[in-house]
């Protein structure tokens, strides 16, 4: 045996058929943990039904994500369109708007923040770091004008079913996260769209030799990220029967790390929805055993924050393992 070649070592066959990230056996270590400490609690039937319930919120705008960081750029602007969306809805139906009307307007809302968004950085060239930040505090700001500063409450049996109502044991909330990252999977993987996405991450340069129009594609991306923000603000609004204009806060950081958690890395081109949805849930799952340890609040977030720099970090070094190996491949060969 060379000296020089490294043993390879494969993912199980059906995590390489559906591309499922190394990240599933993270999850799944998490629920054999918390299952092992609190099995009757964890694993039972009410505790499994809310942690899914409570991370759809997060999985549909780690989704959006996905896209942006799929192309090697962030969208900052999420967590406040996530509030912002959210804050249109309750304030036009209490304004005596029909629900599914008040749920479009909030929808377009932040589908042209993503396009402002795109615009400025994909045409004009500006920073996304620094575009993204500005729609952020824009967004919040005017959540909180049409608020007045305050939570909107919501009396609409429609719009509570859709937070609240269930379809057998789950929530149809569940039904519907599901559906959205299946869709998505597909346009990832499987369309025109999705391709280009891969290649402006893998080389953006090479997309622009090959014909790939970035530009307009960026602000797909950007648009994509913020429609996916809205359906987000929609369903936490519909979740609490009621709209805060801060509600948002965090889900940009936690969107952000349930996607580079999920494998999708930040030089782009690598990644996909899969990935984002079992990072989603290893958050959610994190947060659900520490509550049924009684870990204080404070250190929840000190600990969940360890996890996913932790997590990032081997991810990090992981790849470079990967291409310092693929390197003696080829000289080898």
């Amino acid at each position: 045996m060379n000296p020089l070649k490294m043993p390879s070592f494969h993912k199980p066959k059906f995590l390489q058929r559906f591309n499922i990230p190394g990240i599933f056996w993270g999850v799944l270590a998490l629920f054999a943990l918390f299952g092992a400490l609190h099995p009757e609690r964890f694993f039972s039937v009410t505790n499994m039904v809310f942690l899914t319930r409570n991370s759809a919120v997060l999985v549909i705008a780690g989704i959006g994500m996905t896209c942006a960081i799929l192309v090697s750029q962030v969208d900052l602007s999420v967590g406040s369109v996530l509030s912002l969306a959210g804050s249109i809805t309750a304030v036009l139906m209490r304004m005596g708007v029909p629900v599914f009307v008040a749920i479009l307007a909030a929808l377009v809302a932040g589908v042209l923040v993503g396009f402002v968004n795109g615009i400025f950085i994909a045409k004009f060239k500006f920073d996304y770091w620094i575009v993204t930040f500005g729609t952020m505090g824009v967004c919040a700001g005017l959540a909180l004008v049409i608020t007045d500063g305050r939570t909107v409450p919501v009396n609409n049996a429609i719009f509570h079913w859709i937070g609240n109502g269930r379809i057998g044991a789950f929530f149809f909330l569940v039904y519907f996260t599901v559906l959205l990252a299946i869709i998505m999977q597909f346009v990832l993987s499987k369309t025109k769209f999705g391709h280009k996405l891969y290649a402006i991450g893998g080389s953006e340069q090479n997309a622009i030799n090959s014909g790939i129009p970035v530009v307009r594609n960026r602000i797909y991306v950007y648009m994509t990220s913020a429609l996916f923000a809205s359906i987000a603000g929609v369903v936490l609004a519909a979740m609490g029967s009621a709209a805060s204009p801060i509600s948002g806060t965090a889900y940009s950081f936690e969107a952000i790390a349930a996607v580079v958690i999920g494998g999708t890395t930040f030089d782009g081109g690598k990644g996909g929805v899969i990935g984002t949805v079992l990072g989603a849930l290893m958050l959610r799952v994190i947060a659900s055993g520490l509550n049924l340890l009684g870990v204080p609040a404070t250190w929840q977030q000190f600990i969940i924050g360890f996890v996913i720099v932790a997590v990032i970090v081997i991810d990090v070094l992981g790849d470079k393992r990967n291409k310092r190996n693929d390197l003696r491949r080829r000289y080898v060969q």
